[in-house]
């Protein structure tokens, strides 16, 4: 699979970037949307963020900039600044995407920690909290400048270390799963046995709707390690 994306010219490349960030919008989209339909739970906020046409393009316009920083990536990669491996162990796939996601969850935790800084903020981050609630695309509704920052991380750790392309395939899932969540407007892990097991580890439904009601606590993504670490976390 990686060598048919690395012989891509430079058009069908741009096309099919395009094309996978358009299909992980849809599925965000449709987890959403599946999530509020059919599993019981409370709603977290009282009032409903309403899509307005310029949340849909700016989210379109946002896919673009994950598109461009996939071709960047597969350009650093033709050129040798990243580096990957494939048929590694299913331990070793695991264990390099568990290291993906920590190292990811601390890099985006400083990166979000600079976007509250006040300049930054009214500048760039103010544009996601201007969705106080949340609704189906608020995961994708970022400055242009926050979006691409977010990819230049994860390429950054590429370039810093080998991965097996199945741990990146894994990650990439995983993060996507885990921005729908976070931009869920309904509790829907509450009183599961997973909630109860994650509880005090994860980034739930409702930690990340807590920042958009207080944009000065929970800025983590993945884990509640690092508001933990440095007291900003915030329960409900």
């Amino acid at each position: 699979m990686l060598e048919r994306i690395t012989e891509l010219t430079f058009t069908e490349l741009v096309v099919f970037s395009l094309v996978l960030n358009l299909i992980f919008y849809g599925v965000s989209i449709g987890l959403y949307t599946l999530a509020n339909r059919f599993i019981k739970g409370e709603y977290i906020q009282d009032v409903k963020q309403e899509i307005t046409k310029g949340d849909i393009l700016l989210s379109l316009f946002v896919l673009v900039c994950n598109a461009s920083v996939l071709v960047l990536g597969v350009w650093f990669y033709n050129l040798g600044y990243i580096k990957v491996v494939e048929n590694s162990t299913m331990l070793i796939i695991l264990l390099q995407t568990l290291a993906l996601v920590i190292g990811m969850d601390f890099l985006m935790y400083v990166f979000h920690r600079i976007a509250h800084i006040p300049w930054f903020y009214s500048l760039v981050h103010l544009r996601h909290h201007q969705h106080t609630s949340v609704n189906p695309i608020s995961l994708f509704v970022l400055h242009p400048i926050e979006a691409i920052g977010f990819g230049l991380l994860f390429t950054l750790l590429l370039y810093l270390f080998t991965f097996d392309t199945l741990a990146i395939a894994l990650y990439l899932i995983i993060n996507l799963i885990w921005g729908t969540i976070g931009h869920i407007d309904k509790d829907v892990f509450k009183n599961t046995v997973f909630e109860r097991i994650t509880r005090d580890i994860l980034c739930l439904t409702v930690f990340h709707n807590i920042h958009h009601q207080d944009p000065n606590c929970n800025y983590g993504f993945y884990t509640l390690l690092w508001d933990k670490c440095f007291k900003t976390y915030r329960k409900l």
